[in-house]
């Protein structure tokens, strides 16, 4: 039977090769994307962050440890106020006023609590948690200066323990105001109070698309972030309680 396939001249064939062809006549079709899976994600894209479980536990801890070392801090100085603000305890020579009994807790409970501070700072910031510099800087030298106040008067009027009273309070002010101020914005943001500060619904579902719910920390935080705080330190500040009358 003969071969009835035509063959097109050698002129014809190198003018067909030379042209375009489409794409679509060489290529086999993309498959067609089911319409329930969700896009390619560009490379630019940012991708979502699970939750830090493991920065949120040492967070946590960071913050428990800071109450109870406040509360060391707290009790041992009221125990050395008591018997007239020095002590001394060891040593060769004869002690006229010993320390009390768990008194040496401050030694260990300001060291802790910076480094609980400057940790729980680091990790929390990363995760959009406050900071916790400033909740240590107003909580200590409040207390410490409540201290001062309350034995400046307790035997007649000490000036010395009145001055560092007062000189504490004062350190301690501009962290109160600074946590007070964040707040307040915060709050007025929630509420729509602040019209500048209050997204639209449309904006801020866009921004919970394109950035993590871990984004990075700032004073302001979430009100929810404060609240767990404030329960943490609590907690430790009852947990340095039981310690130090352990250690007494």
């Amino acid at each position: 039977m003969p071969n009835e396939t035509a063959f097109a001249p050698y002129g014809d064939s190198v003018a067909n090769e030379s042209e375009s062809v489409p794409p679509s006549d060489w290529l086999p079709e993309p498959p067609a994307r089911p319409a329930s899976e969700p896009p390619a994600r560009s490379a630019s894209e940012p991708r979502a962050a699970g939750t830090p479980y493991v920065k949120l536990l040492v967070t946590y801890a960071c913050v428990v440890v800071m109450g109870m070392a406040l509360t060391w801090a707290f009790l041992s100085m009221r125990a050395v106020a008591g018997v007239g603000g020095s002590c001394g305890s060891g040593g060769a020579y004869e002690i006229s006023t010993p320390c009390p009994d768990g008194s040496w807790l401050i030694a260990l409970g300001i060291p802790l609590l910076l480094v609980s501070m400057f940790l729980g700072s680091g990790v929390g910031m990363s995760i959009g948690a406050p900071a916790t510099l400033l909740p240590m800087w107003a909580l200590l030298f409040t207390s410490l200066g409540w201290n001062f106040l309350e034995f400046g008067f307790a035997d007649g009027v000490e000036v010395a323990f009145l001055v560092c009273g007062v000189v504490f309070w004062a350190m301690a002010l501009p962290a109160w105001w600074a946590m007070f101020a964040a707040l307040r914005s915060n709050l007025r943001a929630k509420l729509k109070l602040d019209p500048e500060r209050s997204p639209t619904k449309a904006e801020r579902k866009a921004a919970r698309a394109r950035v993590s719910m871990w984004a990075a920390g700032s004073l302001e935080g979430s009100l929810w972030w404060w609240l767990i705080y404030a329960v943490l330190l609590a907690g430790g500040a009852l947990f340095g309680v039981a310690t130090y009358a352990a250690a007494a």
